[in-house]
């Protein structure tokens, strides 16, 4: 899984990048526990999650929010080309159901790794069983479980080949409020026994809402290069929650 974007910027920790992949190349109990760069495979249903391919090839992990909307991490469809999802299927390649993108909307004060947030528009509707259940600030705070799940390189350098099958990493939120992302307004950072890298860059990081229910907190956008710290930063959902709705009336 070793998530992180493919951009690179210094960090306390090393390296740190946009986490798509280089090469064309809330979690449940039951989740086999193999490792991914630490962490294990999904074997539980997540109807919500979302593989992004460009030009046929995967280029990054999301989460469908709304019968025609698609969230990921900015830096994911910042390159042209035609972009389309595969939505539902633990398996990046194959099941699920798919979808091209007819419109992509890059958050306006996107500049990595502020803000690096985006949203799809998909041709038609896909109906899932459950979307994504975006998080509200009452969601989230420090040292709370959670879980980050990607198709990302599963080797420190972010080589491929990429797994097929979705991964997933258990942990915790380090801090909401994370100086250390360098991001404005401040990213989450989780703290993880699995890190991400190339390919789990848009993917979703979950918590327990205050609710009781499982809610996406984040969208991933930062990691670092070599993989193996555990570290990552995820733009804050619940701090763009009316710009959001403003579009996908979510």
């Amino acid at each position: 899984m070793r998530i992180t974007s493919l951009r690179l910027a210094a960090i306390a920790l090393g390296v740190t990048t946009v986490l798509a992949p280089t090469a064309t190349a809330a979690p449940a109990p039951d989740d086999v526990q193999t490792q991914i760069v630490g962490g294990g495979f999904v074997s539980s249903a997540k109807p919500w999650i979302s593989a992004l391919h460009r030009n046929g090839g995967f280029t990054c992990t999301s989460s469908i929010i709304a019968r025609r909307w698609v969230l990921t991490a900015a830096h994911c469809v910042t390159a042209a080309g035609t972009y389309t999802v595969r939505v539902g299927s633990l398996t990046r390649s194959s099941g699920g159901q798919t979808a091209t993108v007819a419109r992509k909307v890059i958050h306006p004060s996107y500049n990595w790794p502020s803000a690096d947030i985006a949203l799809l528009q998909l041709d038609r509707d896909v109906t899932v069983s459950q979307y994504s259940t975006l998080a509200t600030s009452a969601d989230l705070a420090d040292r709370k479980a959670a879980q980050v799940l990607g198709w990302g390189s599963e080797k420190a350098d972010w080589s491929g080949p990429l797994p097929e099958r979705l991964k997933y990493a258990d942990g915790q939120i380090s801090s909401v409020n994370c100086a250390q992302s360098n991001a404005t307004p401040r990213a989450i950072c989780t703290q993880t026994n699995g890190s991400i890298a190339g390919g789990d860059s848009g993917g979703p990081v979950t918590v327990r809402g205050a609710s009781g229910n499982t809610v996406q907190a984040g969208v991933c956008a930062i990691g670092h290069r070599p993989a193996g710290s555990g570290w990552a930063g995820y733009t804050n959902v619940a701090l763009f929650r009316d710009w959001i709705r403003s579009h996908a009336g979510v």
